[in-house]
């Protein structure tokens, strides 16, 4: 089996906002970093990728790929068979590093699915009775700046709205007043308790579906004291950062936020799943800005998820091979097995 990883970088369609933090006033980005890889066997290929997020410094990534480049000689004689033997493999030497195991993990997942010919959803039997349907990413910014991204996508049934701990209540009346579309809110662990107890009316009557992380990761007592006022269910994200954490969420959270890039991989994020729905957890993935390449790995789970958050492609300017596709927010699935990614390796090298 053949290893190639790149790093390389999206143009993004809108400046980035960072959140603003405790004792920073944020920033914006024009490109996103991510980490390719490539493994091909028998004539196929398999894709992955990481993206470059708050937990992926830009300086993480050269050592990411370094990490995953050693493996090349020990792939050389490697045979995939099963994805869960090749998980067992690589799980020594990515200790501490999930974003780089998931681009391995994911390329290996794509590539099995490819060799048996089918799409993981179907392997995994994930099967949902009718379409199903992601959030578009209205971001952080100026409500100037949303809306312009809401008038550029007008018919999507769900936007997920980032918030940036300034003038939140006032974007999100903005918002409503321009769209009945169901809400997705993001509060990026900015809020305090009495702050969000003072939007929480305000916040039911605007018809918000969800609310995302709004305390610090470590809030865990003003989370529950919020839930037991609060109609709106809350998600963990930064609060639940691996696997071992879902437990802690029971009774402090009604759902998580699972992704593969946080988890370390398709299989870890499959676990998670099926932990957080045995735990009466609400699921959902609201992942970062990525390529056609990780989104329609992500999408394979969304047949089973209660909030699917999966539009990167949407923000970026480039396209990055074939995969899923959005018809206002309704996910198209290719025919092709695995992820359903193909025709992608002349586009990530054309990436700067």
């Amino acid at each position: 089996m053949k290893l190639r990883v790149f790093k390389k970088h999206y143009t993004l369609r809108h400046f980035k906002i960072t959140p603003v933090g405790s004792g920073s006033s944020g920033s914006s980005v024009s490109t996103v970093g991510a980490l390719f890889v490539e493994l091909e066997q028998d004539g196929l290929v398999g894709f992955g990728e990481s993206c470059q997020e708050d937990q992926i410094r830009s300086g993480r990534i050269d050592g990411m790929i370094e990490k995953i480049a050693r493996l090349e000689g020990e792939m050389k004689n490697y045979a995939l068979a099963d994805p869960m033997a090749f998980e067992r493999f690589i799980d020594p030497f990515f200790e501490g590093e999930p974003a780089a195991r998931c681009a391995l993990e994911m390329a290996a997942c794509d590539l099995w699915g490819k060799t048996c010919g089918v799409q993981l959803r179907r392997l995994w039997r994930y099967r949902c009775p009718g379409p199903v349907y992601t959030s578009f990413t209205l971001g952080r910014g100026s409500a100037e700046g949303v809306l312009e991204k809401l008038a550029e996508t007008p018919d999507w049934p769900i936007y997920r709205v980032e918030l940036n701990g300034r003038d939140d209540l006032s974007l999100l009346e903005t918002i409503r007043a321009n769209t009945n579309a169901r809400l997705y809110v993001d509060a990026g662990g900015l809020w305090t308790l009495s702050q969000a107890l003072d939007y929480l009316p305000r916040l039911a009557e605007l018809r918000i579906d969800l609310l995302e992380q709004p305390f610090p990761p470590d809030a865990w007592e003003e989370t529950r004291i919020f839930k037991e006022s609060s109609p709106i269910p809350l998600y963990a994200d930064e609060s639940c950062r691996s696997i071992d954490d879902i437990q802690k969420c029971v009774g402090i959270f009604d759902g998580v936020n699972l992704y593969p890039v946080k988890l370390g991989g398709m299989l870890a994020t499959r676990r998670a799943i099926t932990a957080a729905r045995a735990l009466g957890l609400k699921t959902m993935i609201g992942n970062p800005v990525e390529s056609t390449v990780g989104a329609s790995a992500a999408a394979q789970f969304a047949p089973v998820l209660d909030a699917v958050c999966i539009d990167g492609p949407c923000q970026i300017k480039q396209k990055i091979g074939l995969g899923i596709e959005f018809d206002r927010g309704r996910i198209i699935y290719p025919l092709q097995g695995g992820t359903g990614v193909s025709s992608a390796k002349n586009a990530v090298r054309s990436l700067p």
